[in-house]
């Protein structure tokens, strides 16, 4: 069937041909990732930047990321070698404490980490899944994983906000999907629009008493925040204009981080599988046709490069594998044509993938990886390639599908 010009993958081209249209193909599942042609998408900076600044102004005392790593509340237990899930080149890793582990009303979702002053810090996401009001939104979890030799990971729940106006502020309802984490500046998808940007200096301290549990924003004298006692504040998004549509118009189910070649990059892409949740391009083979797509960071302010307040991807592909939910650069190398994408497929996968050789698969039914993995990050020296899950069938086992956080050896799955 015929595709629209500049929204479906790059036919091979000779020497001297240019790129002028495309049609939707056949994919296979396993083949190697296949270019696309991107050119008809943009993402628009909503500029909101100082102004969302300046509503959070009167919220409470700002304490940024160092703050909240001093004030960490919650202690995850270090996996042992009986407790850890199953996964080549495994290192180490943590779950959660016993309430997170067992609570139906948060599931974690996304992965990045970095550096703050000399903490090492794993960022995680979790939607609130509950369909009935109240709307919580999105919480990350942040972690100290400095020392991994300890016998448990101090963590504390922050939870994400949208400024209104000033001195108030909203939960962010969203699935929270994606995660990438760029100087003071966390990501996160924004599923049906693009991605949304938080400031990490900007985490401000809120009132804790028992009129903030079923509580947003400002409420007489006070900020509440349904009970947390830290909010992290949205201060902009980048997002796909309305008039653009599918095929062109992607999904933003999860977030990367890209630290090879001469750019940096936001590394996002789709969700799709073959039951019930398609992917605006699938060709004619639905489930396959979930996109990866590479934007690129300025380097001076950590915000996405724009033209005219535009972002243009550098480059973008077809994955050719279904039910992605995370994506990580191999660091290994200076290519950027090759990636780990983390997969519920087969109830749990790791997929290292390339334009130029098919998938290898490490499958949590072999005893390879975890079961239901999401978000990854992969550091940048090329040691570790750290992951999170969502947990299967409400285990809290963490050895057979429990919530976990865990990494491995990059060298291994490489």
């Amino acid at each position: 069937m015929a595709g629209l010009a500049g929204c479906g993958p790059a036919p091979e081209l000779e020497p001297g041909d240019e790129l002028t249209g495309s049609e939707q193909q056949a994919l296979t599942e396993g083949a190697p990732l296949t270019t696309h042609d991107a050119s008809c998408l943009k993402l628009q900076d909503q500029n909101t930047w100082s102004t969302y600044a300046s509503y959070m102004t009167p919220v409470g005392p700002a304490v940024g990321l160092s703050g909240v790593l001093q004030d960490l509340n919650r202690a995850g237990p270090v996996l042992t070698s009986s407790s850890h899930p199953p996964a080549v080149g495994y290192k180490g890793g943590f779950r959660w404490n016993d309430g997170d582990m067992a609570t139906t009303d948060w599931v974690p979702q996304a992965l990045t980490a970095g550096v703050s002053g000399s903490t090492n810090v794993a960022i995680v996401s979790w939607h609130y899944a509950p369909t009935t009001a109240p709307e919580k939104g999105v919480r990350i979890s942040v972690a100290d994983i400095s020392d991994m030799s300890v016998s448990a990971v101090n963590y504390r729940h922050v939870l994400l906000v949208r400024p209104t106006s000033s001195g108030n502020f909203t939960v962010v309802g969203e699935h929270g999907g994606g995660l990438a984490w760029y100087g003071n500046y966390l990501y996160m998808a924004d599923t049906s629009d693009g991605m949304r940007v938080f400031d990490l200096t900007q985490i401000r301290e809120v009132d804790t008493s028992t009129t903030c549990d079923t509580a947003i924003g400002k409420v007489g004298s006070v900020w509440c925040a349904y009970g947390y006692k830290y909010v992290l504040p949205q201060v902009s998004a980048y997002v796909v204009p309305s008039t653009l549509t599918s095929p062109c118009r992607p999904k933003f189910s999860f977030l990367g981080k890209d630290t090879r070649g001469t750019t940096d990059v936001v590394l996002s892409g789709e969700y799709c599988n073959n039951t019930g949740t398609s992917c605006p391009y699938d060709g004619s083979t639905p489930g396959l046709g979930g996109r990866l797509y590479r934007w690129p960071v300025d380097s001076s302010t950590y915000r996405l490069k724009t033209v005219n307040g535009a972002v243009t991807p550098e480059r973008a592909y077809i994955m050719n594998e279904p039910n992605v939910q995370g994506v990580a650069p191999i660091m290994t190398t200076t290519s950027t044509t090759s990636y780990w994408l983390s997969s519920t497929r087969y109830s749990g996968a790791l997929f290292k993938v390339s334009t130029s050789a098919s998938r290898t698969a490490y499958l949590s039914g072999s005893s390879q990886w975890a079961r239901m993995p999401e978000g990854m990050h992969a550091t940048g020296s090329g040691t570790n390639l750290w992951t999170v899950t969502e947990g299967y069938n409400d285990s809290t086992n963490p050895a057979t599908g429990g919530r976990v956080v865990f990494f491995v050896d990059q060298a291994a799955v490489d």
